[in-house]
């Protein structure tokens, strides 16, 4: 899977300076080793690939870390983990359905793509019994809220993103992109691409306007 994952990067890339879109730089870029020096684990190979093309850069409202910016991300969130009893630190919180996401408030095996203060996209090298290494996570930061296997792969994931910037449906208003819904509501960039990927998890319809008919996502 070598380069795979960088040549997929570049395509997002391609599509938003095709529109006219040239993702931005918004958090500043780092070597590779600047996490590891954050976290005092090693980058995914997978994600060294992505940030080797994307790293730090906003697409249309959905800003993508960096080495330094996700390094920062994960050990502040590990940290509030780890100053809790070992084990499962929060009892309140739900893993995911299967056992697929360990149920811990974060883990440092987990590399954040895309992180907020109430959300994380995030892969993952220390799974539940149940997932992979390498799965790519959905964390809702609330409380109670659970942590999701949504795709398989950075791979999965960045597909599911260019289908999105790729898309004629897509609006662009203030630097920020969306979709329509066949629920009447717009998703931003990231949701919809979390919605992608959860309508292949799940397989279900995908409820955006754009990929309503056909499903075709790539």
């Amino acid at each position: 899977m070598s380069g795979v994952v960088a040549v997929v990067a570049q395509r997002v890339w391609d599509a938003l300076v095709d529109r006219g879109f040239e993702p931005a730089l918004r958090r500043g870029a780092a070597e590779v080793g600047r996490y590891q020096e954050w976290t005092g684990v090693p980058v995914p190979a997978e994600v060294a690939e992505l940030w080797s093309v994307l790293g730090g850069r906003d697409l249309l409202g959905m800003c993508l870390e960096g080495a330094d910016s996700a390094g920062r991300y994960v050990a502040a969130r590990a940290d509030e983990a780890e100053s809790s009893d070992p084990g499962e630190p929060f009892e309140e919180l739900d893993g995911s359905a299967e056992d697929a996401v360990r149920k811990v408030w974060w883990d440092r095996g987990w590399c954040a793509l895309y992180a907020t203060a109430d959300l994380a996209i995030a892969v993952d090298s220390h799974p539940g019994a149940k997932g992979r290494v390498g799965q790519v996570v959905y964390c809702d930061m609330d409380m109670y809220a659970d942590r999701e296997a949504v795709w398989e792969s950075v791979e999965e994931f960045l597909r599911d993103l260019l289908a999105v910037v790729s898309s004629e449906g897509l609006t662009v208003e203030d630097g920020f992109g969306s979709l329509a819904g066949t629920d009447g509501y717009r998703y931003l960039v990231s949701m919809a691409v979390l919605e992608l990927g959860r309508a292949r998890r799940d397989g279900r319809p995908v409820s955006l306007v754009a990929f309503a008919e056909g499903n075709d996502r790539h």
